[in-house]
């Protein structure tokens, strides 16, 4: 049905997205680079709320679609929460970070929007209301220096 994005309050700090009844990929996408202007125009922390407890189903391929977004989150991304009580949602996000284990750095699922924004107050708290940072997916691995001549290798 649709998928809207705007800022949850006069204070610019969180955007709620709301999903209605069933929505498509392309309504996601739409509301999404609506929202991502938002978020990269804000000079402070920006939280996300993704209310689907309105929501009928989540379309197919959702892993893919929420890895290919994850990718492209702004540098001044706080928490992602997705809130709706469906179990359905909550193994998909369980799924998800066992494979994208960036997903996990910032994206979280709870039932409620009260459990949602408490969540997002804690977590400024704890992080002094600064961005989470992006989170590679493999972190890069350290180089080790060439052997100098003379050194004896590690048994």
């Amino acid at each position: 049905m649709s998928v809207t994005a705007d800022w949850y309050d006069s204070k610019q700090d969180i955007v709620l997205y709301v999903f209605e009844g069933r929505w498509t990929w392309d309504e996601l996408y739409a509301a999404y680079n609506k929202a991502i202007v938002m978020e990269k125009n804000a000079p402070h922390r920006v939280d996300v709320l993704l209310d689907l407890l309105n929501s009928k189903a989540v379309p197919a391929n959702a892993l893919l679609h929420v890895k290919n977004i994850s990718n492209k989150q702004p540098d001044n991304l706080g928490l992602t929460i997705v809130v709706t009580p469906n179990a359905f949602v909550r193994a998909l996000y369980n799924a998800g970070t066992q494979f994208y284990k960036g997903i996990a750095h910032y994206f979280r699922v709870v039932p409620t929007m009260e459990d949602g924004l408490n969540m997002i107050a804690e977590d400024r708290k704890a992080r002094n209301n600064q961005p989470i940072g992006k989170f590679a997916e493999t972190p890069p691995r350290p180089v080790s220096p060439p052997p100098h001549e003379g050194d004896k290798p590690e048994s």
